[in-house]
């Protein structure tokens, strides 16, 4: 009895952080487009921002040296920085629902590297899951309209460049991540990754002679909301969520904000969402819960099953 207990509220905090992270996450898109910044340079102070609370957290857990894990948070970090660089410079370039969809094929790219490394077999639920959520993501891009600079050839070509290197890189942060939090708490490992991630942004910046700071105090203001709901509420729960799920399922949560987005935007600024919305966004909680709902029955409750996990994972 004690027992079941506690593999139910192990299995209910395991889905408030997947749906804390995801709602944090979908509040990324509005505040970028409101802020009209440079993209990489909101890139760095979304993450500079958050480093003090992080390290405030980690400062309070168990000394880790700097050497243990130190490869893959080195991977981590730069695969986050090559990630938010990348995808943010897309939105110049693409309408969001183009650069969304294109940035979120990392579940089917996870999955597939599971499988063919022996850590995650075909299973026909989670499979579907996967499809089901991309075919979401593919109704609200495809009948969304498209919006922003997007309309010459050439500049779709590199705008989609940029959203499949940021969809490639966020593959790398997630499967690194994976590593380093099996040693470490959440706290630690994202307090570092985001050093490393906010370190790599400020030198391109440098190199590139790009503004660093905000000038206003409109563009601090859309640099601490990214920080704090994006950033410190959306990717760190889903960050904690590694210990207790394989990527895989907490890279397709990831594609939530597609359906939250719109939603938030609808919510705050009354702006109603397209109708491809209400079949996309559906489709997209309901792929998400095949391949969650699996993940949870199938990893949670014993980490030896987990992909790329140790037994030891789950302790932190």
């Amino acid at each position: 009895m004690a027992h079941g207990w506690e593999r139910l509220k192990r299995s209910v905090g395991t889905w408030v952080l997947l749906v804390t992270g995801i709602l944090g996450i979908s509040t990324s898109t509005l505040w970028i487009r409101l802020a009209e910044m440079e993209e990489v340079q909101l890139a760095f102070l979304r993450l500079a921002l958050s480093i003090p609370v992080l390290l405030a957290f980690a400062l309070r857990e168990k000394h880790v040296p700097f050497k243990q894990g130190g490869a893959a948070i080195l991977v981590s970090g730069a695969c986050l920085a090559l990630h938010f660089g990348a995808w943010m410079a897309s939105l110049a370039y693409l309408s969001v629902a183009t650069s969304v969809v294109l940035v979120y094929l990392h579940p089917v790219i996870v999955y597939g590297i599971e499988v063919w490394r022996g850590r995650a077999k075909p299973d026909a639920l989670r499979i579907t899951g996967v499809l089901i959520t991309l075919v979401g993501t593919s109704t609200l891009a495809l009948f969304s309209g498209e919006s922003g600079s997007a309309d010459e050839a050439e500049a779709k070509l590199i705008g989609m460049t940029l959203s499949v290197i940021g969809s490639l890189a966020f593959v790398g942060y997630l499967l690194a991540g994976r590593s380093a939090t099996a040693k470490m708490s959440t706290a630690v490992y994202t307090s570092r990754a985001y050093s490393v991630a906010a370190l790599a942004l400020l030198v391109y910046l440098w190199i590139q002679d790009l503004p660093v700071l905000p000038i206003g105090e409109k563009e601090w203001g859309y640099a601490f909301l990214l920080a704090l709901f994006p950033t410190l509420l959306g990717h760190t729960p889903l960050n904690a969520a590694l210990k207790r799920l394989p990527p895989t399922v907490v890279s397709t949560s990831y594609l939530g904000e597609m359906a939250g987005a719109p939603l938030l935007v609808w919510l705050v600024i009354k702006e109603a969402p397209p109708e491809s919305f209400w079949i996309g966004g559906p489709l997209v909680i309901l792929g998400i819960t095949a391949v969650a709902w699996k993940g949870d029955q199938g990893n949670v409750e014993n980490s030896s099953e987990s992909l790329g996990s140790d037994p030891g994972i789950t302790e932190h």
